[in-house]
Parts: structure tokens; sequence; C-alpha cells
């Protein structure tokens, strides 16, 4: 194993989750009694340039290929903290970096929900390795490319289209192994002036809330400003701008922007993070180290918390089939015998089951024959938009269980 980032083959462990299966493909009914493929989920940390990375990685083409991935972002709360943190993305995008027929590239652009926005008098493409997800942004009207943002795609796009003005990517760069090769292509396609955006899951904040829900075989690295310093530089790119998002809530979305420009003028808000970063001392083994046992502390708190209700007699059903949520059963040890069903408004996964515990995904309008006790909610994102939906359950007498352990009065 080598480090995705510098090429160390040192590490030492942080977290070993167990074995995990792939959390992004739900079961069918007929599917139940054949065997699931695990692989050991253990968090390690680089002993050079500190990036928190995965022991084991899983082929891409399993995850993107060989299966239906059924991630799509347009199936998302656009109402949510998550949809609304991209908002001042697209904002940015326009106000401060293109003009009218620039051209902007999104890397693992999904079915096209945040790339369709920043349209606008622009010309937009997207990239993105799963074929299923790359249908239903064309079927949207997105132009979009099926296939992984390195040297080779990245030469086509120029030739056909010309340089990118703005190249970026959000939520995707951590499921990509051989991160050096997209951001070759990012530099390939980039204009001279042309600006490149990552939004990526930010280790200060899982470190700072103890979060482990983020830690699934998709993911394959957890980044800090610092490896993201080292990382554009190394390809030629020069972080300016840096700042924590509240995309995925508790400060676990980090936002950067680069250029060539290596004398470009560093954002107030970028200087204060890594000031932070140094404060803190995140990017040290003392501070992973405690990330691993506190994860631990955190997952025995919510399975005591979860045990106990049931033997009280009360039913509980999750709410939102989401791959971190199934970490969050990983970890604290939560299976079908404490979960009765999950509800999920994403008609693709309705009518199939979770990996390994089996539990049934339903709609909200089936889930009505038999409300729970208590609703747990496994993606604390968008736990504004449940709790503001579900407020005859809780007039009802419902309430809902966080992933923290905390539940509503």
């Amino acid at each position: 194993m080598k480090c995705r980032i510098c090429g160390n083959t040192k590490f030492d462990d942080v977290l070993d989750m167990g074995k995990a299966p792939l959390v992004n493909s739900l079961l069918d009914k007929k599917d139940l009694s054949k065997g699931e493929k695990k692989y050991p989920l253990v968090v390690v940390r680089c002993s050079k340039c500190s990036l928190a990375q995965l022991k084991t990685i899983v082929d891409s083409h399993k995850i993107y290929h060989d299966q239906d991935y059924l991630y799509f972002t347009g199936d998302m709360p656009q109402q949510s903290q998550y949809m609304r943190a991209f908002d001042s993305l697209v904002t940015e995008v326009h106000d401060k970096h293109t003009k009218k027929d620039d051209l902007i590239v999104e890397i693992g652009s999904n079915d096209g929900t945040v790339l369709e926005k920043m349209k606008d008098g622009r010309r937009i493409l997207g990239v993105d390795p799963a074929t299923n997800v790359v249908i239903r942004a064309l079927a949207r009207g997105v132009p979009t490319l099926s296939g992984p943002m390195e040297g080779r795609i990245a030469r086509i796009i120029k030739k056909e289209f010309g340089p990118s003005k703005v190249v970026g990517g959000a939520n995707c760069l951590a499921h990509i192994d051989n991160i050096h090769g997209v951001m070759e292509g990012v530099a390939e396609l980039l204009s001279e002036d042309g600006i490149f955006w990552a939004e990526v899951n930010y280790w200060g904040g899982m470190v700072k809330h103890r979060h482990y829900a983020l830690v699934y075989l998709d993911h394959y690295s957890y980044f800090s400003l610092k490896n993201w310093i080292d990382l554009a530089q190394m390809n030629g790119l020069y972080v300016f701008d840096a700042f924590v998002t509240e995309a995925q809530g508790d400060g676990l979305s980090l936002r950067i922007f680069a250029s060539r420009d290596k004398n470009r003028a560093k954002s107030e808000r970028f200087k204060k993070l890594v000031q932070e970063e140094e404060k803190t001392k995140l990017n040290t083994l003392k501070a992973a180290k405690a990330y691993g046992e506190g994860c631990k502390i955190e997952a025995n708190k919510l399975y005591k918390v979860i045990t106990e209700l049931k033997k009280q007699g009360k039913s509980i059903a999750g709410y939102g089939a989401a791959a971190k949520g199934f970490s969050v059963l990983q970890l604290a040890g939560i299976t079908q015998k404490h979960i009765d069903y999950f509800v999920d408004d994403s008609p693709a996964k309705q009518g199939k089951y979770t990996p390994v515990t089996h539990i049934p995904v339903i709609s909200r309008k089936d889930a009505e024959k038999r409300l729970p006790d208590y609703f747990f909610i496994t993606a604390p994102n968008y736990a504004d938009i449940i709790m503001a939906k579900e407020e005859n359950f809780r007039k009802g007498g419902g309430k809902f269980i966080f992933c923290d352990g905390t539940v509503t009065s």
C-alpha cells in the first residue's frame, strides 16, 4: 500500500470498523440468500503527509459498474442544508470566476443537478464513472461523459471544447484512488487563468465531532486543508481560498479553490483555517488516535440507547437508507433486531434491503401503516427537513434518535 498523495508506505492504524459491504448497493429480495462480499474497513494515517485513508481499497469498477450506483443528487431534498450549501458555490462560480460562454466541467457530476444550476449562459459538461447516473443526467439534458476524469478524457474534452475556465467536483474526490491522475487531468484541461474547486469531506470536522458515518468503502480518503495544499502544489496548482461549509453538517465539508498562480492573494478564511489546523494539531498522530478511540465511545453510546429502548418494547425505524447510516450501524453493532425498516424517499431504494442486515426499505406512505415509536435519523444533515416534514408524527408522540445517541423529548 502506498499513500495516494505522497507515495509513503508507512501508516498508523486509526479506526478498525471490521468487515463491511459496499453500502451504495442495496439488495433485491431474490438476492438475500446469496453471500455478500465484505472488505476490511480500516482507517489509517500516512506517517509522512498525514492523509487519513482506507487501508483496503475496493476496485472502483465494482462500485460504479458491477452494480447500479443508487445515490442520485436529484433525489435529495432540494431545500436541505446540503443543497443550500451549493447555492453559494453556484453564485461564486458565476459572479467571480466565469463569464458568458465559458466552459464549466464538473467531476463526479452524478445526475447533473448541481451542474445544471451553473448553466445560465455558460457551457457545461459533466464527467462521471457510474453509467446509470450518466444516463439520468443525459435524460435531463445535461451533457455528460462516462468515465474517470484523467488525462485521456481531459485531452478529449480540451480538443473538442477548448480549455475549461472552471473545473471542480463536489464530494467525489474522496471516491478516487488515483487522485494524482485526476489532478493531472484537471491541470491539462484548465485554462491558464482557470479555477479549480473541490468540496470534500473534512477531516477536521470528523475529528472534532468524532464522526464516523462518512467512513465507508466508497470513501478512500479523508482530507484536511493541509492535504489539499500539498496535493494541489504537486500538480502545479495553489490553493488560495478554503473554508468549511455546512453541506454535511457539523463542519464535515471543506471547500477549496485553487489556480495556477502561486502568488495569488490568499483569502482571510483560508489563513484562518490554516491557523486553526495548526492550533488544534489536526494533522498529528495524536489527533488521529484520539479520533479512533472517540468514535468507538460514540458508537457504544448509541448502541446502549437503542438496546435500552428495545428492552422497553419500543419500535424503531431508520429514516434515510443512506451510506453513512449503514456505517453507523456497522460500528455500533445495530442490526435487524433493532431496526424494523428504513424509510427513504428515493424510488430507486424502495423495495430493496440493506446490505448484511437485510432491513427492508419502504416509502414513507407505506410506513404510515405501521409507524414506529422512534425514527432513527441516519443522515443528520437532513434532520431539519425530516423533523419539519414529520410534525404530525411528533404531535402523535413519535420521537427521534440521532447518531450521537441523543433522543428528542
